[in-house]
């Protein structure tokens, strides 16, 4: 994998950023609260990573009047490079996916702290998870302490897993993808690491995203004031089909 910078971009803007780290998951939930934060914060589009670990993707670009195309891995940065976030629209193809997670946490030792968006299959729920919020946070730094006063809890004790190579047990995070994994690996090369998690299930999961987008923006006060609603790119228009005639149903 290899940062491909737009023109005139200094990537040492990394270290004093705050990497926002989507993962395929149930639902694709995390792509969709990117797509909010990529369009609503104005985030520009800085570069994209060269990885043959995903599936090879184009298409046209949300920003038209620029040139280019999209591709499976996009970079975006806020004008005040404060914070950047990872728009993923392809998964990892099967045989490949150590190689997508060394070479991910290789880009993300670069930045001040990673948070990682991911989704969870809601029908596996603890009973005690079944009340009150969606969301819940896993790491052992700052936003932790931040999430518990705002409400939302640690992950509990979801499930342990054994691994067949030894005998240590892991969190079990089903429905979630790559996401403990990419977690692990960046919080043993010591980068600041935080999981961000919300319960979901496949269907119209639009308004999942709008949740957490809401949820992460809170959380980490990438815009505090003056957000009166979100702004979906375009491609949204069509993303579930078209609405459905209701004469039908009368």
């Amino acid at each position: 994998m290899s940062f491909v910078p737009v023109k005139g971009f200094d990537s040492n803007s990394f270290k004093d950023s705050t990497l926002i780290l989507p993962t395929v998951s149930i639902g694709n939930v995390p792509q969709l609260a990117s797509d909010l934060i990529i369009h609503t914060f104005k985030l520009e589009r800085v570069g994209f990573l060269d990885d043959d670990s995903v599936m090879p993707v184009s298409g046209v670009r949300e920003d038209i009047d620029l040139p280019g195309s999209t591709v499976p891995i996009e970079v975006y940065q806020s004008k005040d490079q404060l914070w950047t976030c990872i728009q993923q629209r392809s998964p990892t193809i099967k045989g490949k996916r150590q190689e997508f997670l060394d070479n991910m946490t290789r880009f993300g030792t670069q930045f001040k702290q990673v948070v990682i968006l991911t989704s969870m299959d809601a029908s596996r729920r603890l009973d005690s998870q079944i009340q009150g919020e969606p969301f819940r946070v896993y790491g052992e730094h700052g936003l932790i302490m931040r999430a518990v006063t705002m409400g939302i809890p640690v992950l509990e004790n979801f499930e342990l897993e054994t691994c067949q190579n030894d005998d240590e047990h892991h969190v079990h995070l089903p429905g979630s993808g790559l996401a403990r994994h990419l977690y692990q690996q960046l919080d043993q090369k010591g980068v600041d690491t935080t999981l961000l998690l919300m319960f979901a299930l496949e269907g119209d999961n639009a308004q999942d995203g709008i949740e957490f987008a809401r949820f992460t923006n809170t959380l980490l006060k990438i815009q505090t004031t003056g957000l009166s609603q979100w702004s979906p790119p375009k491609s949204w228009k069509f993303l579930f089909g078209t609405p459905y005639n209701a004469e039908l149903y009368q």
